[in-house]
Protein backbone atom coordinates (compact mmCIF):
# COMPACT_ATOMS: atom_id res chain seq x y z
CA UNK A 1 0.00 0.00 0.00
CA UNK A 2 2.56 2.54 0.95
CA UNK A 3 4.47 1.57 -2.42
CA UNK A 4 1.22 2.50 -3.98
CA UNK A 5 1.00 6.04 -2.53
CA UNK A 6 4.47 6.83 -3.31
CA UNK A 7 3.81 6.18 -6.86
CA UNK A 8 0.58 8.11 -6.91
CA UNK A 9 2.52 11.01 -5.40
CA UNK A 10 4.82 10.73 -8.01
CA UNK A 11 2.16 11.03 -10.88
CA UNK A 12 1.03 14.02 -9.72
CA UNK A 13 3.92 15.55 -9.38
CA UNK A 14 4.58 14.95 -12.84
CA UNK A 15 1.58 16.81 -14.06
CA UNK A 16 1.92 20.31 -12.92
CA UNK A 17 -1.96 21.91 -12.52
CA UNK A 18 -1.81 25.59 -10.72
CA UNK A 19 -3.46 28.56 -10.09
CA UNK A 20 -2.60 31.55 -10.80
CA UNK A 21 -4.09 34.04 -8.32
CA UNK A 22 -4.56 37.83 -8.38
CA UNK A 23 -4.30 37.58 -4.24
CA UNK A 24 -5.62 36.06 -1.12
CA UNK A 25 -8.95 36.92 -2.13
CA UNK A 26 -9.43 34.85 -5.33
CA UNK A 27 -7.06 32.20 -3.93
CA UNK A 28 -9.91 31.41 -0.75
CA UNK A 29 -12.67 31.69 -3.71
CA UNK A 30 -10.73 29.22 -6.23
CA UNK A 31 -9.77 27.15 -3.28
CA UNK A 32 -13.55 26.75 -1.79
CA UNK A 33 -14.21 25.54 -5.06
CA UNK A 34 -11.64 23.47 -5.85
CA UNK A 35 -10.24 22.11 -2.75
CA UNK A 36 -6.51 22.21 -4.27
CA UNK A 37 -3.86 22.17 -2.03
CA UNK A 38 -1.89 25.37 -0.83
CA UNK A 39 1.20 24.66 -2.80
CA UNK A 40 -0.67 24.88 -6.07
CA UNK A 41 -1.62 28.64 -5.62
CA UNK A 42 0.87 31.06 -6.72
CA UNK A 43 0.12 34.71 -6.43
CA UNK A 44 0.78 37.24 -9.04
CA UNK A 45 3.21 39.97 -9.35
CA UNK A 46 2.40 43.47 -9.82
CA UNK A 47 2.57 42.34 -13.71
CA UNK A 48 -0.68 39.41 -14.67
CA UNK A 49 0.65 39.33 -17.87
CA UNK A 50 4.22 38.78 -17.01
CA UNK A 51 2.80 36.59 -14.18
CA UNK A 52 1.27 34.58 -17.00
CA UNK A 53 4.18 34.30 -18.86
CA UNK A 54 6.76 33.07 -16.04
CA UNK A 55 4.38 30.16 -14.86
CA UNK A 56 4.25 29.08 -18.42
CA UNK A 57 7.84 29.18 -18.51
CA UNK A 58 8.08 27.09 -15.54
CA UNK A 59 6.57 24.11 -17.52
CA UNK A 60 3.36 23.94 -15.85
CA UNK A 61 0.43 21.54 -17.64
CA UNK A 62 -2.68 23.19 -16.94
CA UNK A 63 -2.69 26.95 -15.44
CA UNK A 64 -5.99 28.35 -13.96
CA UNK A 65 -6.17 31.90 -13.59
CA UNK A 66 -8.33 33.70 -10.77
CA UNK A 67 -8.71 37.34 -11.53
CA UNK A 68 -11.22 39.97 -10.82
CA UNK A 69 -12.86 41.67 -13.52
CA UNK A 70 -10.36 44.45 -14.27
CA UNK A 71 -7.09 42.12 -14.68
CA UNK A 72 -9.10 39.51 -16.62
CA UNK A 73 -10.31 42.19 -19.11
CA UNK A 74 -6.10 43.02 -18.99
CA UNK A 75 -5.50 39.71 -19.95
CA UNK A 76 -8.48 39.13 -22.51
CA UNK A 77 -6.54 42.48 -24.39
CA UNK A 78 -3.42 41.92 -23.24
CA UNK A 79 -2.96 45.12 -22.37
CA UNK A 80 -0.31 45.75 -19.00
CA UNK A 81 -2.73 48.05 -17.35
CA UNK A 82 -6.11 49.72 -16.65
CA UNK A 83 -7.81 49.26 -20.24
CA UNK A 84 -9.64 51.73 -22.42
CA UNK A 85 -13.29 51.78 -21.92
CA UNK A 86 -13.37 51.80 -25.61
CA UNK A 87 -11.53 48.53 -26.02
CA UNK A 88 -13.94 46.86 -23.40
CA UNK A 89 -16.62 48.03 -25.36
CA UNK A 90 -15.38 46.79 -28.28
CA UNK A 91 -14.53 43.21 -26.82
CA UNK A 92 -17.91 43.27 -25.46
CA UNK A 93 -19.47 44.04 -28.72
CA UNK A 94 -17.40 41.15 -30.45
CA UNK A 95 -18.82 38.86 -27.82
CA UNK A 96 -22.67 39.97 -28.61
CA UNK A 97 -23.11 42.75 -26.56
CA UNK A 98 -25.42 45.68 -28.29
CA UNK A 99 -24.61 49.16 -29.07
CA UNK A 100 -28.13 50.09 -27.48
CA UNK A 101 -26.24 47.85 -24.74
CA UNK A 102 -23.24 49.48 -23.97
CA UNK A 103 -24.72 53.21 -25.39
CA UNK A 104 -24.67 54.74 -21.54
CA UNK A 105 -21.27 53.18 -20.57
CA UNK A 106 -18.95 55.04 -23.37
CA UNK A 107 -17.73 57.50 -20.68
CA UNK A 108 -18.25 55.10 -18.04
CA UNK A 109 -15.16 53.85 -15.69
CA UNK A 110 -14.75 50.31 -17.13
CA UNK A 111 -15.40 48.40 -13.86
CA UNK A 112 -18.67 49.79 -13.91
CA UNK A 113 -20.05 47.29 -16.74
CA UNK A 114 -18.87 43.69 -13.87
CA UNK A 115 -22.43 44.93 -11.91
CA UNK A 116 -24.53 45.25 -15.13
CA UNK A 117 -23.46 42.23 -16.68
CA UNK A 118 -23.43 40.37 -13.31
CA UNK A 119 -26.82 41.65 -11.51
CA UNK A 120 -28.28 41.86 -14.98
CA UNK A 121 -27.36 37.48 -15.49
CA UNK A 122 -25.25 38.36 -18.54
CA UNK A 123 -23.64 34.96 -17.75
CA UNK A 124 -23.22 34.19 -21.19
CA UNK A 125 -21.31 37.27 -21.93
CA UNK A 126 -19.13 36.84 -18.94
CA UNK A 127 -18.29 33.17 -20.29
CA UNK A 128 -17.31 34.48 -23.37
CA UNK A 129 -14.73 37.48 -21.71
CA UNK A 130 -13.15 34.40 -19.82
CA UNK A 131 -12.97 32.42 -23.05
CA UNK A 132 -11.38 35.68 -24.77
CA UNK A 133 -8.88 35.83 -21.83
CA UNK A 134 -8.37 31.82 -21.94
CA UNK A 135 -7.63 32.12 -25.76
CA UNK A 136 -5.95 35.38 -25.39
CA UNK A 137 -3.31 33.81 -22.86
CA UNK A 138 -2.74 30.91 -24.68
CA UNK A 139 -2.00 32.46 -27.52
CA UNK A 140 0.82 34.00 -25.68
CA UNK A 141 2.42 31.81 -24.03
CA UNK A 142 5.27 29.50 -25.74
CA UNK A 143 4.13 26.47 -24.73
CA UNK A 144 1.11 24.95 -27.72
CA UNK A 145 -0.15 21.85 -25.46
CA UNK A 146 -0.51 23.74 -21.61
CA UNK A 147 -4.52 24.07 -21.00
CA UNK A 148 -5.48 26.95 -19.65
CA UNK A 149 -8.68 28.15 -17.75
CA UNK A 150 -9.85 31.38 -16.69
CA UNK A 151 -12.11 32.38 -13.63
CA UNK A 152 -13.30 35.51 -13.36
CA UNK A 153 -13.75 36.18 -9.43
CA UNK A 154 -16.49 38.64 -7.89
CA UNK A 155 -14.61 40.70 -4.97
CA UNK A 156 -18.19 41.94 -4.29
CA UNK A 157 -20.07 38.61 -3.64
CA UNK A 158 -16.45 36.37 -2.80
CA UNK A 159 -17.61 33.94 -6.04
CA UNK A 160 -16.70 32.75 -9.16
CA UNK A 161 -19.13 34.90 -11.37
CA UNK A 162 -17.84 33.12 -14.75
CA UNK A 163 -15.54 30.46 -16.18
CA UNK A 164 -14.09 29.34 -19.32
CA UNK A 165 -14.36 25.78 -18.07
Amino acid sequence: MHTLRKSAERAADAYRELVLVQHAGSKKVHQELFLFDDSRYIVAGNDILASILSLAAQGVDKMHIAADWEHLLMIALWIPSHPPVFDVLNLLRKHGASDDELAPFGASDINDLFPWLYYGSKFDLLRKICNAAKAKAGSRVSRKHMHIVCHLVSEETSRIAASSL
